[in-house]
């Protein structure tokens, strides 16, 4: 009835399938109707679902060829199951034979190989820097042969060891380089910076590590710094042109929505009160400023012997949050600030009035307001 078979550009006249005068028909569609071809649903890869049209008689060797064909993958590096069972290639089995049937659901598991065994090459450093026979700062090796770099701050370092160390700084959440040196007699923390090229040059970073690290130190610093805030929406990085405003629009997510789009500053919520510019409506807001909770919540502890010291600050100039790690008591804020941890008084004209670095002072009480909050 059905007559010759039909290719996928082939028309079908008038007579061929009684009242429809012009169709095109896809490849197995005749064979589907008729029960002979089944569809299978493919699921696996990229969180995508992919259909399988194949024989209702096929073996399952000729669908893993055409999962294979498919996916680009080789049949040996992946694995395809039905429900507990996994399809075994070289078997001379049928779909029959795991009994599935039309429209059953198929999972793709790629098998991965391991990485090289190889370890990448010892970084070398450049010509002109100036090497130092002195023990790593961080792994205390001191092998004659190695590749030791002398700080700024003088402190010895390798290049790998430098590496690892301003990642870990930058996975906590970090975007400045202090140097961790503490001495072995008298126990005496150096703390002084690193510059980003002084870092870049003698970890002797690969380009993808110079990148990384320079996303890294711009999105932490750009988290921690005064009014930055993510967008709900389109999570982009946005402050604010007036930092009293609670109620704010983004541009681009109001553009994308063809309608204006307002959200709570604080809670990072959509405003849902539209006749207040001071309440966003949300039940769970807490109204205030979310620094300030981080400040609220900051564990104490001791700071150069004075105890009960909040552990986090506010940047009196620009409200940054500052965390303190450990000896000094003197910090300098990215804004150019200069303040006491302890006492929070800022040094005036480069004096801090409080004493040296490691003289007890007056605890300041947790800060309740934050410039721009």
């Amino acid at each position: 009835m059905l007559g010759n078979h039909l290719d996928s550009a082939s028309p079908v006249h008038s007579g061929d399938l009684g009242r429809y005068r012009t169709a095109y028909l896809e490849a197995g569609f005749l064979e589907r109707i008729m029960g002979l071809t089944w569809q299978l649903f493919l699921k696996g890869l990229r969180g995508e679902t992919t259909v399988i049209n194949i024989s209702a008689t096929a073996t399952v060797d000729e669908l893993l060829e055409m999962i294979s064909k498919k996916n680009g993958i080789p049949v040996e590096t992946q694995r395809v199951l039905y429900t507990t069972k996994q399809l075994e290639y070289g078997q001379n089995k049928t779909l029959a034979d795991y009994n599935i049937h039309n429209e059953s659901n198929l999972f793709v598991v790629l098998r991965l190989h391991g990485g090289s065994d190889e370890d990448p090459p010892p970084k070398q450093l450049p010509d002109d820097v100036e090497l130092t026979d002195a023990p790593d700062m961080i792994t205390w090796d001191d092998d004659p042969d190695g590749s030791r770099a002398k700080m700024p701050c003088g402190h010895a370092i390798g290049p790998e060891s430098l590496t690892a160390y301003c990642e870990s700084l930058l996975t906590s959440g970090k975007f400045r380089f202090l140097c961790p040196y503490i001495g072995p007699e008298n126990g005496v923390y150096c703390g002084k910076e690193w510059d980003f090229s002084t870092v870049r040059k003698l970890a002797v970073l690969t380009r993808e590590e110079k990148e990384k690290f320079e996303k890294r130190i711009t999105e932490n610093y750009l988290r921690k710094a005064c009014g930055i805030q993510e967008c709900p929406g389109c999570m982009s990085l946005c402050e604010r042109n007036d930092k009293k405003d609670r109620r704010v629009v983004c541009p681009l997510c109001s553009k994308k929505k063809e309608k204006l789009y307002e959200f709570c500053w604080y809670c990072l919520h959509d405003w849902l009160n539209s006749s207040s510019t001071t309440k966003c409506g949300n039940s769970s807001c807490s109204n205030e400023d979310p620094r300030l909770k981080i400040l609220r919540d900051s564990p104490k502890k001791a700071v150069v012997g004075v105890k009960d010291c909040p552990s986090r600050r506010a940047c009196p100039q620009c409200g940054m949050l500052i965390e303190h790690e450990r000896d000094c008591k003197h910090m300098v804020c990215p804004c150019g600030e200069k303040f006491c941890f302890i006492c929070l008084k800022s040094a005036a004209r480069g004096t801090y009035v409080c004493g040296s670095y490691n003289a007890p002072c007056t605890v300041a009480a947790i800060q309740t307001t934050i410039p721009g909050a």
